[in-house]
């Protein structure tokens, strides 16, 4: 290390180097050759002694690592693969501290290769890890001829030179994926290939599975062309059978909106060469939701186009030319382009920026944006209000309101305020708003118009937000005859402000002491299914009143309000414990077993002793637990396993060594590990950024699930081995995954909430597919196997990830509707077999005696 690196600090001299970005990968020798840059925080040149690992079993192993400057090389020797491990990671060290690595966004280099006769997979997340894919095949050094091959209309058809049969299996080698392709059999020597639409463009190269064994395809045959509605297909067969995929293409001249009226664009194109018109149109293509709208052209390719087709949803487009239907796509990056829609578009009283664009691949797009609100409050004090907000210009007949809605009920009431305001707000108004005793007021700045409708609104930030979960702004204390009702100024982890609110009856005796031997314990408000209720029936024959709290009109209440010291949340006896109880136990923040703000100034709360009991293993997705959201937090953090312990909680929560305890989680003991179950269970969680029905309707999400419930692929293999589907959704898209909104078979099922805890159906099933969720722990931990689906990764992890990914995803991952589908008849083939072996690294007890670790833990920690 350079003497002026010394000058600095280890934690200024980690900021020098916390980034890194894979810009290459080759392979040479059958040595894998990774080469990385360093992405420097701060424009200096520093040196650093870097070092590498590669991580086999838990085991790490020191590999060659070469830097200059800003370039840093790996070589991990193909040796490490000799014994054909599921993964393995290449992680990067400087100063001895792991760096974060990135894939660089200019990575064209393959990311799927054979090694000793297995397919693995190169993925950046963390560090660089390298998976195998399709593990129960063999990647042989064989070849198969295929003697013949014919297209079709949609489809092509392959003769071989040896037997062939109806689990023999087509797949497409790309450089960055490694794909199943549908076929039927034709007779005994002879495949015929469909759902040649699905494919992606790029050059892929044929091999076939039968039985374990794979085989790279060859043939000595003429090269073939196939033209269908989007893409065309060239099969070659030097030096082996490929086919490559290309989209149809048209390159534009000229692209003219020459008149905008009545809420319809006149559009005119001309191409850049003559061809035969023969019904054109010009499709209005939403990427993604996958859907489009066709509009037709005159033989002149001019159009109306409605305005509302083009801002439908507030997405951007791609346009698509249509001719004799097929589908090209309009390649502008010559053309002329005069567009007079360029600018701001009056609708429904908002100016919205609307204009055709160039897209990233050079194709002809449109792109909306709706106006934004500046806007920020300044200062809270006794219940007023003062801040800004700027942007009426953006609308029509608009007027500024700050609007406080209820998050349950969603009742509002609003306040007519100026670009600048200072508004005394009536703590009545936000008392009337309330649906019940404790909930949350959400506070924002809107436009509302003529007519009294708000048709814009956003949260608004507060300039001096110091968010933690236990503390307060302004505080508004309402005395009534029977009660007292709190109102307190509090902020969203965005900064966002908002209102949480609580009601004291007054018949209820404040002024009492806290006692250790009483516990309270809960979970989410309307559960009783996991790590909370675990242990509250564990401890009904131990030295402490344990009490468990839920909502009163939830269905897992009906299911155990005749146990003993099952309390209703809000009830006089939920507040008499809760004011005594020493001692706290929750899987989520105690808002959800507490009738009051968990904040020290209130009642004592500071001094009882607060237990997280986690809802799952942490390291995937960053949690919102991190001791710096609390004036006052936990006193001990239960984990799984050492390595959640000290990688996740210590080093990136900021938990102290001692408060953080290795015991594994309560609802893990009611597990029967071993039983096989039977069906299989699709489980997936939610996506923070779906805030409402119009966005989840619009959503990747819901179409993702609708088009995999609704493929005839999945039909016909659940139909062939007679195997049920089980479709749980998030509790928030119940009311959309129904057989009422989606085609389903008899062979799927949608499975309501409360009709089954979560844990009962985890036993019971074979199979898990699930994407995120942490009940995949569960499932692992039963010694089941569990497929991923990860169609929205990048997205879902766009704030980070806390462990890499081999470390929390133990199972196949499945990126596409077609490979997902493959790896469940893979299993169902298999009959369900397990290939996950050691789950010591993120399951350290697989005794069922957690429960019992927990309660001991916090009787020695509590004095």
């Amino acid at each position: 290390m350079s003497r002026f690196t010394n000058y600095f600090s280890k934690h200024v001299r980690e900021r020098f180097t916390k980034e890194i970005e894979l810009i290459g990968i080759n392979r040479r020798g059958g040595d894998f050759i990774f080469t990385y840059k360093v992405l420097p925080f701060i424009n200096i040149r520093v040196i650093s002694n870097y070092n590498a690992t590669v991580l086999i079993d838990e085991i790490e192993h020191a590999v060659p690592c070469e830097y200059n400057d800003d370039l840093i090389t790996v070589r991990v020797s193909e040796a490490y693969f000799n014994d054909e491990p599921d993964n393995l990671s290449v992680q990067l060290y400087s100063f001895n501290e792991k760096m974060r690595i990135k894939r660089s966004k200019e990575l064209k280099a393959r990311t799927q290769y054979f090694v000793n006769n297995k397919l693995y997979n190169i993925k950046v997340k963390r560090d660089v890890h390298i998976s195998k894919r399709y593990m129960t095949l063999n990647f042989t050094d064989e070849t198969q001829l295929v003697n013949d091959a014919n297209v079709l209309k949609d489809s092509l058809v392959l003769t071989f030179n040896t037997k062939v049969d109806k689990d023999s299996v087509l797949f497409l080698s790309y450089i960055h994926k490694f794909v199943e392709i549908p076929t039927t059999l034709v007779d005994d020597y002879t495949l015929k290939v469909t759902g040649l639409e699905q494919l992606t463009n790029g050059e892929a190269v044929f091999y076939i599975a039968q039985k374990e064994d794979v085989y790279l395809l060859k043939g000595k045959l003429k090269e073939h062309e196939l033209f269908t509605e989007y893409y065309s297909y060239t099969l070659k067969t030097e030096p082996e059978l490929t086919l490559e995929v290309k989209e149809h293409v048209i390159v534009l001249e000229s692209f003219y909106v020459s008149e905008i009226k009545d809420n319809v664009v006149t559009v005119n194109i001309q191409l850049e060469k003559d061809i035969l018109i023969n019904q054109p149109k010009l499709s209005i293509f939403n990427p993604r939701l996958d859907t489009s709208v066709d509009i037709d052209l005159t033989d002149q390719l001019r159009c109306d186009i409605p305005i509302g087709v083009l801002i439908d949803g507030f997405t951007n487009k791609k346009i698509n030319f249509i001719n004799d239907g097929i589908v090209y796509q309009l390649d502008i990056r010559y053309a002329k382009i005069t567009d007079d829609m360029v600018g701001k578009h009056l609708h429904d009283n908002e100016y919205l920026n609307t204009h055709f664009y160039r897209r990233k691949d050079n194709y002809l797009g449109f792109k909306v944006s709706r106006p934004r609100i500046r806007r920020r409050m300044t200062s809270i004090k006794d219940f007023t209000f003062k801040g800004f907000m700027k942007g009426r210009e953006s609308f029509s007949n608009a007027e500024n309101v700050i609007i406080f809605e209820d998050r349950i009920s969603q009742k509002t009431v609003e306040y007519p305020v100026d670009d600048k305001f200072k508004i005394k707000v009536v703590p009545e108004d936000i008392i009337n708003l309330m649906s019940r005793g404790k909930t949350v007021i959400d506070i924002y700045v809107g436009m509302r118009n003529e007519d009294g409708d708000i048709i814009a609104r956003e949260k608004i930030p507060y300039k001096h937000s110091d968010y933690k979960k236990d503390n307060f702004y302004d505080l508004k204390i309402v005395h009534e005859k029977d009660r007292e009702v709190y109102l307190l100024v509090t902020t969203t982890p965005f900064n966002n402000l908002k209102i949480e609110t609580f009601v004291v009856p007054k018949s209820v005796n404040t002024n009492v002491t806290r006692d250790n031997n009483i516990w309270l314990l809960g979970e989410r408000t309307d559960t009783a299914q996991e790590n909370g209720y675990a242990l509250f029936k564990y401890l009904q024959d131990k030295q402490v009143e344990a009490y468990y709290v839920i909502d009163g009109e939830s269905k897992d209440y009906e299911k155990i309000k005749d146990e003993k010291n099952v309390l209703v949340f809000g009830s006089e006896a939920h507040y008499d414990i809760s004011l005594r109880a020493g001692v706290l136990l929750c899987t989520h923040d105690f808002e959800n077993i507490l009738p009051y703000k968990p904040a020290k100034e209130f009642f004592n709360y500071g001094d009882t002793f607060k237990v997280f009991l986690q809802h799952g293993v942490l390291g995937r997705k960053p949690a919102e637990y991190h001791k710096k959201y609390y004036e006052d937090p936990f006193d001990i953090f239960i984990v799984s396993s050492s390595s959640e312990k000290y990688d996740v909680v210590v080093e990136e929560m900021g938990y102290d060594e001692d408060e953080v305890i290795v015991t594994g989680l309560a609802r893990f003991d009611q597990l029967p590990i071993g039983k096989k179950g039977k069906d299989i269970l699709l489980m997936p969680t939610w996506r923070d950024w779906i805030n409402t029905d119009e966005r989840f309707l619009n959503s990747e999400y819901y179409h993702r699930y609708k088009n995999l419930i609704e493929n005839e692929r999945l039909h016909e293999v659940l139909k062939k081995y007679n195997v049920k589907l089980n479709f749980y959704p998030h509790y928030r898209a119940q009311q959309f995954f129904t057989k009422e909104h989606i085609e389903a078979t008899d062979n799927i099922e949608f499975i309501t909430l409360g009709e089954r805890t979560v844990q009962d159906l985890l036993i019971e099933h074979a199979l898990l597919i699930t994407d995120f969720s942490s009940v995949s722990f569960d499932f692992t931990m039963m010694k089941k196997p569990v497929i991923y689906y990860h169609f929205d990764e990048d997205r879902f992890f766009n704030r980070g990830i806390l462990r890499p990914v081999n470390e929390t995803f133990l199972g196949d991952i499945a990126e596409t509707e077609e490979l997902l589908i493959s790896y469940i008849e893979d299993s169902i083939k298999h009959n369900y077999e397990n290939k996950v072996k050691d789950i010591s690294g993120i399951i350290k007890y697989q005794d069922q005696h957690n429960c019992e670790r927990i309660y001991e833990a916090v009787e020695r920690k509590k004095l």
